[in-house]
């Protein structure tokens, strides 16, 4: 952050302070009203759940928790890189990425790490210190390989770089668990697809959990349905279950072959947020099976009806390449301080149930009415 911009924040917040006595509370709604470079500041944690600029579905969620920065995936396409570099530069001021993860080799996840003659890439752009990725892939994709040879040359910059696998075991200096700051661990779970070969690539996703206190919050990548059911009874096993969850990413953006019912059953989730383009046409022009599923929504509604979504269509056509796509919640931010959480979004706060492309495009389950 420009030195500028900070002391430009200093004397509006002592300007308003003298004139009304605003209390802390005054100031810290101010700042979350537009979540940006200071909500680090006001919050002991935040995650962003970030739109890419263009009409694909993809992931990118960054996190900051102190001095530490986190990317967890760059999708969707390359010229997604310079959307996320630009909000991501609000908040990192020493160019530097503490951790990286990429959840599994799809191009929607994995494209805008990689850098072009037309774009740089997050590896580029950044320094970063520990990068994290998935143990097996079946791809053999142009992109994975591009990936790869990048990592390679930040390893030899001197990042570190071990698999998730290697993570959960605490193998060759590798850590489980990875200490934020006195509250906050970032914690690697175990995914059976890290050492067993599964048909969907997706079920190689690396699946993380952020655990603040008695607070969890969950990352599962596109892990699918069977990834999820092994997911579940391995934690039942081994580790008296998986925790209730104030927040949880939705698996495979919404689709209904992940967020299954027994993992849900057993995360409990409070908060769900949706990484997609609400209502694509990029992979089906079936409405009920358009992202956010309708049986996805339908097994959410059981827990919470405080769901969340990044994008929506725009301009639609039945030729799949000719639509557009704008803000539904916009950038979604779930921030907490002193264990108080709150959700910002930068277009809206509506809730997907709330929204008018839910009204006319999915049948509301009985619990949000």
């Amino acid at each position: 952050m420009k030195k500028g911009k900070i002391l430009l924040h200093c004397i509006l917040a002592s300007i308003l302070f003298c004139i009304g006595g605003l209390a802390t509370f005054g100031v810290y709604t101010l700042i979350l009203a537009k979540p940006q470079s200071d909500v680090y500041i006001s919050g002991d944690l935040s995650i962003h759940f970030l739109e890419l600029g263009n009409k694909y579905v993809g992931d990118s969620i960054y996190i900051k928790c102190g001095a530490n920065d986190i990317l967890i995936d760059a999708g969707s396409r390359h010229d997604s890189a310079k959307t996320i570099i630009k909000y991501v530069d609000e908040y990192v001021t020493d160019n530097k990425l503490e951790y990286v993860i990429a959840t599994h080799g799809h191009q929607d996840h994995i494209e805008a790490f990689v850098s072009t003659k037309e774009y740089e890439g997050i590896f580029e752009h950044y320094e970063v210190g520990t990068i994290i990725d998935f143990p097996l892939s079946n791809s053999s994709s142009n992109i994975l390989k591009e990936y790869r040879s990048e990592v390679e040359e930040e390893v030899a910059a001197g990042a570190k770089h071990y698999t998730a696998l290697e993570c959960f075991k605490n193998q060759n200096d590798a850590l489980r668990k990875y200490q934020l700051s006195p509250n906050v661990e970032l914690e690697i779970l175990y995914n059976y697809y890290y050492e067993n070969h599964s048909s969907y690539e997706n079920n190689y996703s690396v699946c993380v959990m952020l655990n603040q206190g008695s607070n969890h919050y969950l990352f599962t990548g596109d892990l699918e349905e069977d990834g999820e059911i092994k997911l579940v009874e391995y934690y039942k096993e081994n580790f008296n279950g998986l925790p209730h969850c104030v927040l949880y990413k939705a698996g495979h953006h919404g689709s209904d072959t992940s967020s299954t019912k027994e993992l849900l059953a057993a995360i409990t989730p409070e908060i769900v947020c949706i990484c997609t383009c609400a209502g694509t046409c990029e992979y089906t022009t079936t409405n009920d099976n358009q992202f956010p599923y309708q049986d996805t929504v339908d097994k959410l509604a059981k827990y919470t009806d405080a769901v969340y979504v990044t994008s929506v269509v725009d301009v639609y056509s039945e030729e799949k390449s000719k639509y557009t796509v704008k803000s539904m919640n916009g950038n979604i931010v779930f921030q907490v301080k002193n264990g108080k959480w709150e959700v910002i979004c930068s277009n809206n706060n509506l809730k997907l149930k709330e929204t008018d492309w839910f009204k006319s495009k999915r049948r509301c389950p009985p619990e949000w009415k």
